[in-house]
């Protein structure tokens, strides 16, 4: 049986036609997420269109099928649900919100096996929900950005929300190209940042802007907060600028454009948790004094 942990993050983030992975073991004529009741009574964290804010959802399966699956022998795969010996099928889930007891949302899920040699991969994908789904934009992250860069996000969030790929590569490369000398600058400022040394670097790359050292070298003076993905933030997000456009699928595109908002979004909330920080104990200190 599905854990509700191991599904939230399918629930809450994935997008129409992105799939995720069940399994990488399935033998065929296995019992698990053979039917729809293998989805029920999920947990998952979703925004609630009555109270404006993300709450507690639970997933509940059409009655319809429950009627039709519950009447069925556990221990046999419905015929309907397969496709050449392999699970093939699509069905309805329904998510509530527990803390309105009102808010729904409809899902329509479907169910498949990837044959790899051997191995067999089950995978589930959204293929319809209503209302519509939209990532919601992150107000720590609208308010780094100006009016233009603005635009950009908002417009690269909107493309990858209704399944355009390329669109939302381009636009979240356009912020990294005007924006990643500026995020720089931000974490010069930062307490625990090698202030001296990314100044340095940043007047190295002011005399040679063609350059791309700085995004190399700045790992090593991160603050420990960017550090924690043991990976150089800001060298990955310079590296997506340079792969033609036209060269990617729209589903290598579409990849690629979440990863970038995730670690765009990590690297600026990052950035505004610390200068909070900063100014919560300035406070501190100045009623100390007083």
């Amino acid at each position: 049986m599905l854990k509700p942990t191991y599904m939230n993050e399918f629930f809450s983030n994935y997008q129409l036609y992105q799939k995720f992975e069940l399994s990488n073991d399935y033998k065929k004529d296995a019992l698990d997420y053979a039917t729809s009741l293998h989805f029920k009574d999920i947990t998952f964290d979703y925004h609630c269109l009555e109270e404006g804010v993300t709450k507690t959802f639970v997933t509940k399966i059409d009655e319809n099928e429950m009627s039709i699956f519950g009447s069925l022998r556990g221990d046999i795969i419905p015929q309907n649900n397969l496709k050449n010996g392999m699970l093939d099928y699509a069905f309805k889930c329904i998510g509530y919100c527990q803390s309105c007891k009102k808010n729904q949302v409809y899902f329509l899920l479907h169910i498949s096996t990837f044959p790899t040699n051997e191995e067999r991969k089950i995978f589930v994908e959204k293929v319809g929900v209503s209302p519509q789904m939209k990532i919601l934009p992150k107000q720590e992250v609208t308010k780094f950005f100006d009016r233009e860069s603005n635009k950009w996000y908002y417009k690269g969030i909107n493309a990858i929300s209704d399944n355009y790929g390329i669109g939302s590569l381009a636009y979240f490369r356009r912020i990294i190209e005007k924006e990643l000398i500026h995020i720089i600058e931000e974490i010069k400022k930062l307490p625990d940042a090698h202030s001296l040394e990314i100044q340095s670097l940043l007047d190295e790359h002011k005399q040679q802007p063609t350059v791309s050292t700085i995004y190399e070298k700045i790992f090593q003076h991160l603050p420990n907060s960017l550090k924690s993905l043991g990976d150089n933030p800001i060298k990955l997000l310079y590296n997506q600028t340079s792969e033609g456009l036209h060269s990617m699928t729209e589903d290598k595109a579409m990849e690629k454009a979440r990863i970038i908002l995730q670690l765009l979004d990590f690297v600026i909330i990052k950035i505004n948790e610390e200068r909070s920080n900063i100014q919560s104990l300035k406070e501190a200190i100045k009623f100390l004094k007083e």
